[in-house]
This record gives C-alpha cells, structure tokens and sequence, in this order.
C-alpha cells in the first residue's frame, strides 16, 4: 500500500474525512504527506523546497494529522472531534492542557479541538485530558 492510500485510511478511520474530500487536490509524499493543486504539483520547476502544506506527519508507528491540515479539512470529520467551552478556548490558545468529561464516541488519542464552528487544532485525549497539540508558534501569550 503506498503512503498516500495509508494517509486516506488513516484519516478515515481516526477522523471519518472520506478521500473523496481530496479529489480535486493532489497529494504529494516527500517524506511525509503534502497537499497542493493539482497544478502545483504539476508545475514543472527544477527546484522546490515545498509543495503546499504539509497534510500528514508520518512515523514510524503511525500518522500525525498536522495543525494546518486540520483547520483546512477539519470540518469533515465525523469522529473524534472534541469542542471545547468559552472558558477554555483561552486556556488551549495559551497551550495549557485541558481536563473534560469523558466524552461519548471519541477515542484516546489524537483529536480534532473544535470551538464552536472553527477548528482550533489537535490534542491528546486521554483519560479525560486533552493534552494540548498546539504548535508553540500559534499559541497566545
């Protein structure tokens, strides 16, 4: 199976986003996965350092949805999207983790952080802590 299929079942099966989200997108390895036009990937030019964002982390013992893939195709996950109150948006933007009530239908590990309708980024959930997935460079002070 190649990394690019792993990437569509890992995304299925964590966070329900059907591959058919990323038709009219291309998915591109270079060590982990990117996401870019079609055009982009496409475009013929002798040296690149990037093409579009990065979607997927990949490691040895799995996947990473990043930061920046989730606030673009967070809003078609079907599970294990937690959504955090008024009270603790402040909280999670500072990089603090966050202790919540168990929660039905989501399982340990990574999550999708949801405040109302935005996707603010990916924590840990584990034993009713979401341990914050912050980059420190999106955090507030």
């Amino acid at each position: 199976m190649s990394l690019v299929n792993a990437t569509f079942n890992f995304l299925y099966e964590r966070f329900g986003i059907r591959e058919e989200v990323f038709e009219d997108y291309a998915l591109v390895e270079d060590k982990d996965i990117w996401v870019c036009s079609k055009m982009a990937r496409d475009f013929n030019m002798k040296f690149w350092k990037r093409r579009g964002i990065r979607l997927v982390r990949v490691f040895k013992k799995g996947f990473k949805f990043t930061t920046a893939g989730m606030q673009i195709f967070g809003r078609y996950a079907t599970k294990n999207v937690v959504y955090i109150k008024d009270d603790e948006l402040d909280r999670f933007l500072k990089g603090e983790n966050i202790k919540i009530e168990p929660m039905e239908g989501v399982e340990e590990g990574q999550v999708i952080v949801k405040y109302k309708d935005d996707v603010i980024g990916s924590a840990i959930y584990k034993k009713g802590m979401l341990k914050n997935q912050l980059p420190k460079g999106r955090r507030i002070r």
